[in-house]
């Protein structure tokens, strides 16, 4: 086994466990929100977003571990497309929660305005104020975790190539032919 396949091998297993710490920060977020929240759509579908990327990482994580071991060539080819399609996607959820987190704050006091609840004006300080953190928490995983897929793209990169490498013989170089004189 050469060091791509043992990189990602190494990478594959640590990135079951960051993909298990953001589907729990992801639940406990989505858990843990104010019902007011929920109509939101932005704060509502990125936390969702998170918690089904988590998940597909998780099972990604195990599709490369076991390419790497297997040194299968379209499992591993299978695993670096759909790893860059997770990449893109964390990065958007990431980007849409460092854009998107003063609006939201502007939509829940627009909310409160157009559809009070009993004691709106009093809790709506107090629902940002939970809802940015828990929203920073999960752009803080995000972020980490679209630092750490480059370097889990990097080292499926480097497992492919390997794979095709050893797929090809060494070319064996000839001798001069004999020559046979006819008499």
């Amino acid at each position: 086994m050469g060091f791509g396949a043992s990189l990602l091998k190494i990478t594959s297993a640590l990135s079951v466990i960051v993909s298990m710490v953001l589907v729990g920060v992801s639940a406990y977020v989505y858990r843990a929100q104010d019902p007011h929240i929920g109509q939101i759509a932005l704060a509502r579908v990125t936390v969702q977003g998170s918690l089904a990327l988590g998940v597909l990482i998780f099972v990604l994580s195990v599709v490369g571990y076991w390419g790497a071991s297997s040194k299968n060539r379209c499992l591993l080819h299978v695993f670096f497309a759909l790893l860059q399609a997770a990449f893109a996607g964390i990065v958007v959820i990431t980007t849409a929660l460092y854009v998107g987190t003063p609006w939201i704050d502007q939509q829940l006091e627009t909310l409160c305005k157009d559809h009070p609840w009993q004691d709106c004006t009093n809790q709506v300080p107090k629902i940002e104020a939970t809802m940015r953190d828990h929203l920073y928490l999960v752009r803080s995983i995000s972020l980490s975790i679209c630092v750490f897929l480059l370097g889990i793209i990097h080292a499926s990169f480097l497992a492919v190539s390997e794979s095709r490498r050893s797929a090809y013989s060494e070319i064996p170089s000839y001798n001069k032919p004999q020559t046979f004189v006819v008499s």
